[in-house]
């Protein structure tokens, strides 16, 4: 053989095995977290055997003697399935992400120890009930029991960053709570953007574009308010760029919940539904899990951190949640001495309190970082974007310190405990009372029969309601005047019309007090009312169907407008022509096969930007836009009004009215569309537009890594209005900050998961969600529900003992004897 294919071949083979050894050992590596199903470990710190069956999902079924040891079961298995998730999270909390990922997230670690979600939740520890000290204890022994047994099986994502997870303290899941009150917190950006709207335009035209006022309260715009200077902003980039590094882009944060009473089904029982709506990502939000544990039996999904769970059902009653979208967060403009240790309250000089944190920071020095705290709260206008000193070169020199009802004093978890075990409306409602953030809708069932609402959340009593500006922070009386009693908060116990559903709506007609004026626009709860009216009584099936309807009674409103401004109009371009033929004809169905909602939601587009970017400039503009459900309900109003001052663009010289910007919009739509996709609209589907992807924390590192971590991209309709939300973004940010990368139109927020319950049928559950149980990319459980989500099926989720103890997988967790 000649000498030089002898040498080739040597190589090739080298080459080859190099290859293998290198495939395997990344196999290993990937494959060495992935949990057993079955078999007995032996554990620290238990006090019995506890018994876990898993069902062909990994849904666990946790049967223990008594509550604690449920809790240390529940530590164990969210560890083991989702521990990176859990520590990312909590690092989030304490400021400590930068001892692992360095110097891109120190502005993070700023942030929330300025915020003090590690203060908070040590405080809130501190005055727990004993219950809640109890349970947490108990669940942080068996995080940490498998933090030490597997410490060498940990996920890959530790390898990755080289670090290994220290101990979990029951501080930690509180900071979890908390944390999720953050995520659902939306209604302080809008306090941001309207203040500079009004800086920028001035009280008149600002008060146009106010999302429909009176109706949810006065509005108060402080006479000072375009003095306050400029360059406030850079604590709400931290906050976004926060957000999507964590990969939480969405802002529809919501969800839709209904409960039917037995006069309102087919089976002649209660069912009750729950979608929440929030940002997509891998691992999901949520992990499934029943306990059998004396008094503690329930089922339903829980959040990786916290030993409860937080939606589902026990054997006498079913609940579900959607966010109230309480205002519950607000900024004052502070006026400091010349040393800026002191600010003036009330003709007098008080102290600053300060707290000097050491931010550690993998591969260069530490941050000393410094928080100042009034009495209402702390100073956040310090905080920069990575190290940005001046946002377009003007110095920030207002101070803005920040009250969020997040700060206070309370114990949700005993709250969600008391509805794991409630019994009846009344445990339920006592239950729910415990609830400060974040504020939820809760609809309740019970095997009575018995339907019922209650709006859980801590509302501030404001004495001049300015919801949407800051506060003069030198004046007591622009202070939080107490909490609204809960006695006082909205409730209701079986109506008269035989069923109760909230869509982030306004719930109560008329209410003495101030909640929001972040409403979702109707068109959710619309179409939820318009589905249940339609049938004397609905079937499971119906539920179902509901979930995933894709009818958007917004898009039927906006349409009628457009359709009018092209009445009469001789049109002689072929596609303009055959667009406005599939707009009437169109069922407003988001269908991701139709071609109808791309042309709709395009032109939605450019009518934003036609109508308010000459106004508000880039900048702004995408500040006014970037919470969704704002400029869904201001377009609506200005549409109705027909309010000339905005639609007319003051770069022309020409006064345009509404009818011209309308179709100025069309016109933009299709000559987009058709650079996209051609001059044949048979190829515009929605579904080539509109693209749904759960991706990981470390997406975007790696095109070869997104494919083994991401999950899709799928195809997939709905929109913002529809009750199947599936939110995009109306914004695109150009700066130094890199915010939020999709493509325009992906799908980044909707159903987090989908649950259903019949009380005709008390042992199954139907449940999906758009991943799966487990966060470790190779288990078989990463994605096994993503199909069956994306498709509208359901797995059904059987809670009898019988069926129970069928399941063939059973892991016993004994006690070191």
């Amino acid at each position: 053989m000649n000498k030089y294919l002898l040498k080739g071949s040597f190589v090739f083979l080298f080459v080859v095995l190099f290859l293998v050894i290198v495939y395997f050992i990344l196999f290993a590596t990937l494959k060495k977290a992935e949990p057993e199903y079955s078999g007995t470990i032996t554990c620290e710190n238990l006090r019995g055997d506890t018994e876990i069956y898993f069902d062909s999902t990994a849904i666990p079924y946790i049967c223990a003697s008594n509550t604690e040891d449920a809790a240390y079961a529940m530590g164990y298995l969210h560890a083991r399935e989702r521990l990176f998730q859990m520590d990312l999270m909590r690092r989030a909390g304490e400021g400590r992400l930068s001892e692992v990922l360095g110097e891109k997230t120190v502005a993070f670690d700023q942030m929330f120890l300025t915020i003090g979600i590690k203060r908070i939740a040590e405080q809130i520890y501190q005055n727990a009930s004993p219950l809640t000290k109890k349970m947490l204890t108990a669940y942080s022994a068996g995080v940490n029991e498998f933090l030490h047994a597997k410490r060498d099986k940990l996920p890959v994502e530790f390898d990755v960053l080289g670090y290994d997870p220290y101990d979990w303290k029951p501080e930690h899941s509180i900071m979890i709570i908390r944390l999720m009150a953050w995520e659902l917190n939306i209604s302080w950006w809008s306090d941001y953007a309207y203040t500079e709207i009004v800086q920028a335009l001035g009280r008149e035209k600002a008060m146009k574009l106010l999302p429909d006022f009176p109706e949810n309260g006065p509005v108060i715009i402080p006479s000072k308010l375009t003095a306050f200077e400029p360059g406030v902003m850079d604590f709400l980039n931290t906050d976004k760029a926060f957000r999507s590094f964590m990969g939480m882009p969405g802002t529809h944060i919501g969800s839709n919940n209904w409960v039917l009473n037995g006069n309102k089904t087919v089976s002649g029982k209660p069912m009750i539904a729950n979608d929440p709506h929030l940002t997509f990502q891998t691992p999901g939000k949520w992990y499934f899990c029943c306990v059998r544990a004396g008094e503690w039996n329930a089922e339903g999904v829980t959040l990786p951190g916290v030993p409860v769970v937080v939606i589902g059902k026990n054997q006498s009653i079913a609940w579900a949640l959607t966010n109230v979208m309480a205002d519950d967060a607000d900024f004052y403009v502070d006026s400091l001495d010349q040393n800026r240790t002191s600010y003036w309250y009330d003709g007098q000089w008080r102290k600053l309190r300060k707290v000097v944190d050491t931010i550690q920071v993998k591969g260069i020095q530490p941050v000393i970082h410094e928080s100042f705290l009034t009495h209402r709260g702390p100073i956040v206008s310090g905080v920069q974007p990575y190290g940005k000193l001046f946002r377009q070169g003007v110095e920030t020199k207002s101070t803005l310190s920040m009250r969020w009802m997040g700060s206070e004093i309370s114990d949700e978890y005993s709250g969600f405990y008391a509805l794991n075990t409630a019994r009846s409306f009344g445990d339920f409602k006592k239950g729910v009372s415990q609830f400060t953030v974040p504020g939820q809708n809760f609809v309740y069932a019970d095997r009575q029969g018995n339907i019922g609402y209650v709006c859980g959340a801590k509302l501030p009593m404001r004495k001049s309601v300015s919801p949407l500006f800051f506060y003069d922070g030198t004046r007591s009386d622009q202070e939080w005047q107490g909490f609204v009693p809960f006695s006082d908060m909205p409730e209701l116990y079986n109506p008269q019309q035989n069923y109760i559903a909230s869509a982030n709506n306004k719930t109560v007609a008329s209410f003495p007090y101030y909640i929001s004026n972040l409403w979702e626009p109707a068109s959710r709860i619309t179409r939820i009312k318009q589905l249940v009216e339609s049938k004397e009584r609905l079937s499971l099936q119906d539920c179902e169907d509901m979930q995933m309807d894709v009818k958007s009674p917004y898009a039927e409103e906006i349409v009628q407008y457009l359709l009018a401004a092209f009445k009469g109009m001789n049109i002689k371009d072929d596609n303009l022509r055959m667009a406005i033929q599939l707009l009437q004809k169109w069922d407003y169905k988001f269908d991701k096969d139709a071609q109808t909602p791309a042309i709709y939601a395009m032109f939605f587009e450019y009518l934003l930007q036609n109508t308010l970017k000459d106004d508000l400039g880039e900048s702004l503009y995408n500040e006014f836009v970037f919470v969704a459900n704002i400029p869904y309900r201001v377009m609506e109003r200005l549409l109705k009004e027909n309010t000339s001052e905005i639609f007319d663009d003051i770069r022309t010289p020409q006064k345009e009215t509404r009818e011209m910007v309308l179709r100025k919009s069309l016109v933009d739509a299709l000559s987009r569309l058709e650079r996209l996709y051609g001059k044949d609209i048979k190829n515009w589907q929605w579904g080539n537009l509109h693209h749904v992807t759960f991706k990981h924390a470390f997406h975007g590192n790696s095109s070869v890594a997104d494919h083994i971590v991401d999950i899709g991209p799928f195809p997939i309709g709905g929109d913002g209005t529809t009750i199947c939300n599936s939110e995009y973004h109306f914004f695109q940010y150009n700066g130094d900050i890199p915010q939020f990368k999709s493509k325009p139109f992906d799908d980044v927020l909707g159903p987090s998961m989908r649950y259903l319950y019949d009380f005709s049928n008390p042992d199954v559950m139907l449940f999906v969600q758009p991943t799966g149980q487990s966060g470790i990319t190779t288990s078989i459980h990463y994605k096994d529900m993503t199909e069956a989500w994306l498709n509208g099926k359901y797995f059904s989720i059987r809670t009898d003992n019988a069926s129970i103890q069928k399941n063939t997988n059973k892991l016993t967790l004994t006690p070191k004897r």
